[in-house]
Parts: structure tokens; C-alpha cells; sequence
């Protein structure tokens, strides 16, 4: 029998060479070893449906999950073969052809078909489902009526596979840019076979989005998704580009100081941002994690012009007037994203536009007394809405700040979850509301178009009939000098009308571990998971 201290210097011992086993180091240096990335990603995604999300922070998931027909290249310029091997665009313009992968394989290894691509595209505009981009499809001949619910004949719309690996899409006519909308997520195919196995496909309620079930054609399948934690994937043994990671874990976080502390603990290797009071510390110190690179896209302010006071125009130009859009993205948002005097910030090349909103308390006041509120006498307290985080409440409380000291009108701050604060603002059960608009492309009748009357994006309830026409020309128009002139035309009834007020360009500011090799610097920030990696260590 062994004595009782032999034992215990036994256990000793084994306990240190277990000790010595366990991988050394924080969770971000364990996990790269791992060739797994972690990352803040907003807050807890709605859905992982790509044909009914909305939300930026959801997409950087769908986009490892599934694959477009097309995807940018590196500088965002142009794209490149993804899905579609190649594609071949008619003379006239309005038939485009697409030969898909012969070897492409969902991620349980069956064949990836133009037929299925066909019947998600279907899925995606049926009426009943709901889809709030299935505008997106309008310029394909017939789907405005599809989705609109005016015909429930299939063949009347211009999508069709005359084999297994041929996808036909034809057009009303030319539209400049077409082929730029296939990189974004509505337009990917789902796996019909097995969401027909848990609902009807174009059910929103299906539940096909669960981890072990879920088949997709990326270059990560979905592995676990623990609610309001995070969501992980891993690599796609069937995808023919296979990924440098073995898996990534987005984090659902929307508290800036809680992403930060956690990359500075060790955590995580990216971040969705950075507290706006600690950007100066990281500038100063010239830390090479900080990252701010220009984001196209805007931040803006919603009216509900459905509702008083809001549905006089002068009303809502005054609250413009007295906007200082300077002191907002300077003092409050500080993550170097420029103030919006216009719907598309100036890009050279692609358009410059032509007006400028003014800021004048003075004239604010004098607008605000032809509406009948003279020194702000008589205007009722109205809420403004935002999604919860410290960063959005900041804003509102300096928005609050200005408009009483400038206008002498009282806006109550009213926070929601970023799910339910989605539902709120598409019911329209608002009066002022913070909105944003990631764009899919550089083509700026993207950001023209969330106000416009077809719009499903479109929550203001504003609609003008001309704005809508001249949208609908510079869609068409393959002159640049027409389509420039209808954007100028359309800027100038924004200014007059005043649906939304434009608050500040984006600028995409986080903190990055130096290890990782590929992350994107084009101003869509697109890029493809699988070119994703870590560098080799030193």
C-alpha cells in the first residue's frame, strides 16, 4: 500500500503535466492557434434568412454561409465569378446569362442547380413571404408585378434555367449596374429539398435555421447558435474554394465599451467598433489595431410624415436647420465619419452632388412659426426613436440638447432592442426615428431609393410622384450626364420635402488584430470569408 505522501506528490506530479498540456495564452491567442477567428458582431441577428434579413450585422454571417452568383473584387470596382463560373450579357443589354459551377456543392455534397436558384429567387419575391429587398428584383422583366401580388404567374417573370447549370435573367430593359446587385445575400439560392422538410419554403416562419440542419452553399456551415451569445460556423468540406479559417464566432454584442474591454482582454481578434471617448487614446498612443477606413452609406433621421407634426414639411425642414451635423460627428460619434449635407456623399467618379443642405437656426425659427409654432409655442413633445446602445443614446441626448435650445421643442429619447426596434419602425409606430443604409453597391439610386413610394424600406410614408419618376429615369438611363441630372433634380425635392434628415456619412471604425491577414479596405467593406486568415506567426 502506498503511503499517504508518495500519493500526493503522485497527484502532484500529474496534476502538473495536465497543467502543462492545456493550451497557454488568452482566448484570441488559443483560438488562432485553432485557425478559428472571434469577433464582435453587433447585436443578436433577427434572422439568418437571406432573403428576409435586413440587418448589416446578421449579413457578415449569411456571407460565410452562402455564396452569390458574383462577388466584388478586392477595390470594390468591379466583380468577379463566385457561383456563376462566367456570364454573358445579351447586346441589347437586357438578358444576362449565367454558367454555374459544374462542381459547386451544398455543404451536404449535393449538386447546386440553376433550377433551385430559380425557385429561391421565386421564394424570395412571393408576396406572402414578405421580403423587404425583393425590390431589388424590380428591374427583371415581370417581378414588380410578381412580388406585388398583381399576377401569381411564374413564367410572366424574366428568371429561368434552361439546364442545370444555365441561369437566364432577363430585364425590362438595360439597367446600368445590374450585374453590381448579385454580390448582395437576397439573390443567393436556398436549399429547397430540406426547408420543405420543416414548413413550406416560402413560409418567413420556417424553421430550417438550425445548426446540424441548415444546408447551405458557402464557404462555412452553420455549427451551433447559442441565442443572445453567439453564432459559429465552420469550414464547408464540400465548397470549391476552401476557406483559410476553420471557423469563425461572431459574437452578439452591441455595447462598444464591453467589444472593447474584450479585445483588450483577449477575447476577440475583431471588433464591430470602438467607443467613441477611446478613439482619441488609440490615435494618440498610434496603436496599429485602430482601423477607420470611409464606409459608402448613410446615417440619417426618419420622420413618420403620416402623423402631425410631421406631415408638414416645413416642420421637418426646420428640425434640419437646426441640426449642427458637425458637432454631432465630431463631438458625439467621433469615429471619423464626415457630417451629411446631401443623400449621397460626394464620391468623384460616380456622383457629386449639386446642392448642399444649409444649417440656420434663424431661418429654422421662422419656418417653425409659419407652421403655427412660433418660438416652439404649442409644438408637442415627440419622441424620438433608436435602437439601444450607449453610442445611440449619446446622439439622442445631444438631439434632444439641440432642438430645445435652437427651436424650444421637447423630443423624448425612446430606446428598443434592435429586433423589436425593426418591427416598431416597419409598422410605422413612430414619430422620429434613427435609420442607417448600409448600401450593397456604390450606385447611389440605392440610397435614393429608401425614399421612394415602392420602397418596402421606404417607413417614412412620404411618396412624391415626381421623385419617383426621376428614380425610376436614372435606373434606365445608360447616359451618365441624364442619370447625374435626375439625382440633382431629386436632391433638390429631398431638401423641399424633408422626409429624412441626413446626419453623417458612415466611417467603419475598429479594432483589428494585427494577425489577421485579408481584411477588406474598399469602401463597401466586401470581401469573401474564404480569403480570410491569420498571417503566420513570426
Amino acid at each position: 500500500m502506498r503511503s499517504p505522501r508518495r500519493l500526493i506528490l503522485t497527484c502532484l506530479l500529474i496534476s502538473l503535466a495536465l497543467a502543462g498540456c492545456k493550451p497557454a495564452g488568452t482566448q484570441a491567442e488559443r483560438a488562432r492557434a485553432d485557425d478559428m477567428l472571434l469577433m464582435s458582431a453587433g447585436p443578436e441577428p433577427p434572422t439568418l434568412d437571406p432573403h428576409l434579413n435586413t440587418g448589416a450585422a446578421a449579413a457578415f454571417i449569411i456571407n460565410a454561409l452562402w455564396e452569390p452568383l458574383v462577388e466584388w473584387n478586392d477595390d470594390a470596382t468591379g466583380v468577379v465569378p463566385a457561383a456563376a463560373a462566367r456570364w454573358d450579357i445579351s447586346a441589347d443589354g437586357r438578358t444576362y446569362t449565367f454558367h454555374l459551377r459544374p462542381e459547386a456543392r451544398w455543404s451536404n455534397g449535393d449538386p447546386v442547380t440553376a433550377h433551385e436558384w430559380v425557385r429561391s429567387l421565386q421564394r424570395w419575391l412571393t408576396p406572402s413571404f414578405g421580403a423587404e429587398l425583393a425590390n431589388q428584383a424590380d428591374p427583371i422583366l415581370g417581378a414588380t408585378d410578381f412580388r406585388l401580388g398583381r399576377t401569381t404567374d411564374w413564367n410572366t417573370v424574366g428568371i429561368r434555367a434552361p439546364d442545370d447549370h444555365t441561369l437566364v435573367i432577363e430585364l425590362t430593359e438595360p439597367y446600368p449596374g445590374f450585374v453590381d446587385w448579385l454580390c448582395s445575400y437576397p439573390w443567393v439560392p436556398v436549399h429547397l429539398s430540406s426547408l420543405a422538410e420543416t414548413g413550406a419554403i416560402d413560409d418567413p416562419l420556417n424553421p430550417f435555421l438550425k445548426p446540424g440542419r441548415l444546408i447551405t452553399n458557402g464557404a462555412f456551415v452553420l455549427t451551433e447558435w447559442r441565442h443572445d451569445q453567439y453564432v459559429e460556423v465552420e469550414r464547408n468540406p464540400h465548397f470549391h474554394d476552401p476557406a483559410r479559417l476553420r471557423a469563425i464566432r461572431f459574437y452578439a454584442m452591441d455595447n462598444l465599451d464591453t467589444m472593447e474591454r474584450a479585445f483588450r482582454g483577449g477575447q476577440l481578434h475583431l471588433t464591430d467598433g470602438v467607443p467613441p471617448a477611446k478613439i482619441i487614446a488609440y490615435q494618440e498612443a498610434q496603436d496599429p489595431v485602430l482601423s477607420i477606413k470611409p464606409r459608402v452609406g448613410l446615417q440619417y433621421f426618419s420622420f413618420n410624415t403620416r402623423q402631425p407634426p410631421f406631415d408638414d414639411p416645413r416642420v421637418r425642414r426646420a428640425l434640419s436647420l437646426a441640426l449642427d451635423r458637425a458637432q454631432l460627428t465630431d463631438a458625439v460619434l467621433r469615429n471619423g465619419s464626415p457630417p451629411a449635407y446631401s443623400v449621397i456623399k460626394p464620391l468623384a467618379g460616380v456622383y457629386e452632388p449639386t446642392i448642399a443642405l444649409r444649417e440656420s437656426v434663424d431661418e429654422a425659427r421662422a419656418l417653425l412659426a409659419e407652421a403655427g409654432y412660433p418660438d416652439g409655442q404649442g409644438f408637442p413633445t415627440v419622441e424620438y426613436l433608436f435602437n439601444s446602445s450607449d453610442l445611440n443614446r449619446t446622439v439622442a441626448e445631444a438631439l434632444q440638447q439641440m432642438w430645445r435650445t435652437a427651436l424650444n421643442i421637447d423630443i423624448k429619447p425612446r430606446n428598443e432592442d434592435w429586433k423589436v426596434f425593426l418591427d416598431t419602425r416597419h409598422r410605422g409606430d413612430y414619430q422620429i426615428a434613427r435609420s442607417g443604409w448600409l448600401p450593397f453597391t456604390t450606385q447611389p439610386a440605392e440610397l435614393y431609393a429608401l425614399m421612394s413610394t415602392p420602397s418596402p424600406s421606404n417607413e417614412t410614408g412620404w411618396s412624391n410622384a415626381e421623385y419617383d419618376r426621376l428614380l425610376e429615369q436614372a435606373m434606365h438611363t445608360l447616359d451618365p450626364a441624364e442619370r447625374r441630372a435626375c439625382f440633382a433634380a431629386m436632391d433638390v425635392i429631398l431638401r423641399d420635402e424633408m422626409p429624412v434628415i441626413p446626419m453623417a456619412y458612415y466611417s467603419r471604425a475598429r479594432l483589428i488584430d494585427p494577425a489577421i491577414d485579408g481584411w477588406p479596405r474598399n469602401p463597401l467593406e466586401a470581401f469573401v470569408w474564404q480569403d480570410i486568415g491569420f498571417a503566420p506567426a513570426p
